[in-house]
């Protein structure tokens, strides 16, 4: 039995998106190298129709990233046409276990459709992102690092993975103004200098037809590869003398932010994560409650919960407005359709119905409640709703000129048919989504389930508890009016 919360179902797509993530400094050569392996590997699943394979960024720029970046596409084959006997989740099982024979390398799993709308939504290439923003990258990766060993220890958690911003090799060089001015040397000349050694400057242009193309003329590798051969570029002085660029600058390698993400004005460092085997609502609280006790941190630093789980936040906020803004304007009807309190409190009582109905439907499925099952519990309110005016409404006019117990049991077996043909009209149309299991039926199924098991528990509750209720309304009135006859 499933108990918790979701967003909504996961949908099957027929298709499978794995991200591979190599280490930042990996060169173009390696990186494809690395994906031509992971690819062949990919393809000799039988159930696998073919790859597709991405590295770096695509070719419209349009999503910003390096070599390290490794993106497969891994279409399936028709369900019906494996010749082994396994689910999709068993394939993917299979698959996680293969590839973690790349050491080094982080795999995250998930569909492309999905895959486009978790980065839309999340801001990184996860369903599930922790947000770390800050100043200082170094902190913020450090804090990352925690937090991913912290939740990767939570049950359900998979494929946890931290968007390094640090990880990019960068030559610093560092011109000192007190030494320049001790040899004269101005900072224009020095920039110069260094800027045609080391990156290269325009000395002339080459066309070719309507094209044209600059040509730059710079250092050697050998005179440009190292911190020594880098210190040994001679630049010019004031008084026409040449000196060292080590005399007048520091210079030194260090490693640089690769990457910042930013949201807004603010620098963040994001953990990417996702959820398999549990439900979303219990595995995020258990992650949370995990950090907040395992992790301090400083007060100039916020955490936020995003991606999927943020969906779900904001629309169970929205639910949580709605709902009640439905049951108070149920209450409102029924009062104007009755005219009075008595009658409108009984029927009522049928939205409790819903609940059990829906919860009870829930609970024999082992399905877990999300948006589309909250859904499903709008519709039951009004359904079930409408049982209790039918029955009400025939209980009281038979009420006014027969005793209670006779005025109850008359007004329920005239109405079984009609209930009865409202629980039915709901439940048979849904049952084909209840029941379905094909491709896309994910999303679609809670809802179907809310519906036809709560519309027939709640007939039958209408008819057994309803009635009761009415009688411990009404049988002071009746005694009452025995006692005058």
């Amino acid at each position: 039995m499933n108990y918790g919360t979701e967003f909504i179902p996961q949908l099957n797509e027929g298709a499978v998106y794995i991200r591979a993530t190599l280490p930042n400094s990996v060169s173009l050569e390696e990186s494809v190298k690395t994906g031509k392996k992971i690819k062949a590997l990919l393809r000799s699943y039988e159930e696998v129709e073919f790859v597709l394979n991405q590295t770096g960024r695509p070719n419209d720029g349009t999503d910003p990233t390096g070599f390290f970046n490794n993106e497969f596409h891994i279409q399936l084959k028709a369900h019906d046409d494996w010749e082994r006997n396994l689910s999709k989740d068993e394939l993917l099982a299979e698959m996680k276990t293969d590839l973690a024979e790349f050491k080094g390398i982080t795999f995250g799993f998930s569909q492309p459709i999905q895959d486009n709308v978790e980065e839309y939504v999340a801001g990184v290439k996860s369903s599930l992102v922790i947000k770390i923003f800050g100043d200082d990258l170094f902190l913020m990766e450090d804090q990352a690092n925690q937090v991913a060993k912290t939740i990767s220890k939570i049950e359900g958690v998979t494929d946890v993975l931290v968007y390094k911003n640090i990880g990019l090799p960068e030559l610093r060089i560092s011109l000192q103004e007190n030494r320049m001015a001790q040899y004269a040397v101005s900072t224009e000349d020095a920039q110069a200098v260094i800027e045609m050694a080391i990156g290269g400057k325009t000395a002339s242009y080459f066309y070719e037809d309507e094209r044209k193309f600059d040509l730059q003329i710079r250092f050697e590798e050998k005179y440009r590869d190292s911190e020594d051969e880098i210190g040994n570029i001679l630049i010019p002085t004031l008084d026409g003398r040449k000196i060292p660029l080590k005399n007048i600058a520091d210079i030194e390698f260090k490693t640089g932010p690769a990457f910042i993400y930013r949201e807004g004005s603010s620098r963040y460092t994001g953990i990417g994560f996702s959820i398999d085997g549990r439900d979303l609502g219990n595995t995020i609280a258990d992650a949370q409650k995990a950090v907040d006790e395992k992790i301090n941190f400083p007060k100039n630093t916020k955490v936020e919960w995003a991606g999927e789980f943020e969906s779900k936040e904001r629309a169970t906020k929205q639910l949580s407005y709605i709902v009640p803004a439905v049951l108070l304007l149920i209450v409102f009807l029924l009062y104007m359709n009755f005219g009075n309190i008595k009658d409108t409190i009984v029927c009522i009582s049928t939205l409790s119905f819903a609940f059990i109905g829906g919860f009870i439907s829930l609970w024999l499925t082992g399905t877990i409640f999300g948006i589309s099952a909250g859904i499903g519990f709008i519709i039951l309110f009004g359904v079930c709703t409408i049982d209790g005016i039918i029955l009400v409404a025939v209980m009281k006019e038979n009420f006014e000129h027969m005793p209670l117990k006779k005025a109850i049991s008359e007004g329920v077996y005239s109405r079984i048919r009609p209930v009865i043909m409202i629980a039915l009209m709901g439940s048979l149309g849904l049952l084909p989504a209840a029941l379905s299991n094909g491709m896309g039926s994910e999303v679609q199924k809670p809802l179907a389930i809310m519906i036809v098991g709560g519309l027939l528990i709640c007939m039958l509750l209408s008819f057994t508890v309803l009635p009761q209720i009415f009688y411990m309304f009404y049988k002071k009135e009746d005694s009452k009016n025995r006692e005058e006859e």
